[in-house]
């Protein structure tokens, strides 16, 4: 398999698309959400966290919401694809 191919998931919850990106895992040599070998967090957790959230902001810079959820102790970043679809950049523990 080409180790530069990506893929997104899928996950579908109250009519929003989640996107989660798939990278090679370079432990076990196969496809792994993005956020699980970066960061340890699982796309359940980061849907969980979205509903969830205590503080938010729009990065005009980086064209990405930023937001902190408390409850799941977890910062998101993301951006519409288009109405009720977004893309997961990346999601990490907060500090």
């Amino acid at each position: 398999m080409d180790k530069n191919f990506r893929m997104y998931k899928k996950y579908r919850v109250k009519d929003i698309i989640f996107r989660f990106k798939m990278d090679l895992n370079p432990v076990t040599n196969e496809m792994d959400y993005h956020i699980w070998i970066r960061h340890l967090v699982e796309p359940e957790t980061v849907i969980n966290a979205f509903f969830n959230v205590d503080k938010e902001r729009y990065n005009e810079k980086h064209k990405r919401f930023e937001v902190y959820s408390e409850k799941y102790n977890l910062i998101i970043y993301y951006f519409y694809l288009k109405e009720k679809e977004i893309i997961i950049i990346s999601a990490f523990q907060g500090v």
